[in-house]
């Protein structure tokens, strides 16, 4: 046996190995999916829309913010299966389009409670008074004193960003997404985030690199061709 043939030989159980490694890291990944996915299709089975599962919650004490992560849903079927029919249709029906034409779609209940102190302040030309919120950076509630009347109003900032996240370099990308609130007081729930996604074809045109086997042994070789994929995962 020749150092070349030892050579093709030792890097062809190489890569054997590194598929095999790269199989049983994809089973573990398909899994996680597996389970989530579960969660989506029992609920539609149900005749009703499951929320997503929040993955993380950070706050940030020194910049005063608190952040959602979870993984968006991504589907080759309508986004009207993911979300409430009544969503879905008021949606469908603003776009003035129907709902298999949606290809994102987005939901999410924000809550937030507080208090705080007030104080009194004279208006001397209209002789009313006033009980005035200390500053708060959501809540300014206004109360006149005289015709027990209230005002109040809030300005909730929110942030969203999205992007590709895989546990290494032998995985496949998915999706991450991050809301962000501008006080810790804020609370998201029941978040709807599905995108549709077009089903990827099944040809292709590939280039193959590597040791292939010749009837006087192993040896390198190039080829170029069409690919036809008989399982897609």
């Amino acid at each position: 046996m020749t150092k070349t043939n030892i050579i093709l030989t030792f890097l062809l159980i190489l890569a054997l190995v590194a598929m095999r490694w790269l199989h049983l890291a994809w089973i573990d990944e398909k899994k996680e999916r597996t389970t989530l996915q579960d969660q989506y299709d029992e609920a539609i089975k149900n005749n009703d829309a499951a929320p997503l599962v929040i993955l993380d919650t950070i706050r940030d004490t020194v910049a005063g913010t608190v952040t959602y992560i979870y993984p968006p849903v991504v589907t080759k079927k309508n986004t009207d299966g993911y979300v409430s029919k009544g969503l879905a249709d008021t949606l469908a029906k603003a776009l003035k389009v129907a709902t298999k034409e949606i290809d994102h779609l987005t939901s999410k209940i924000i809550s937030i409670e507080g208090k705080g102190k007030g104080e009194r302040i004279k208006d001397t030309i209209t002789k009313t008074e006033w009980l005035v919120m200390k500053p708060d950076p959501v809540f300014d509630v206004k109360v006149n004193l005289l015709t027990d009347s209230i005002y109040p109003s809030a300005k909730i900032r929110l942030a969203q960003a999205y992007a590709p996240y895989r546990k290494n370099v032998f995985s496949r990308y998915q999706y991450r997404s991050a809301i962000m609130a501008y006080d810790p007081r804020i609370q998201i729930s029941e978040v709807y985030d599905v995108n549709k996604v077009p089903r990827s074809p099944r040809w292709g045109l590939g280039v193959t690199v590597g040791p292939v086997i010749t009837p006087k042994g192993f040896t390198w070789g190039a080829s170029v061709g069409f690919s036809y994929d008989l399982i897609q995962f």
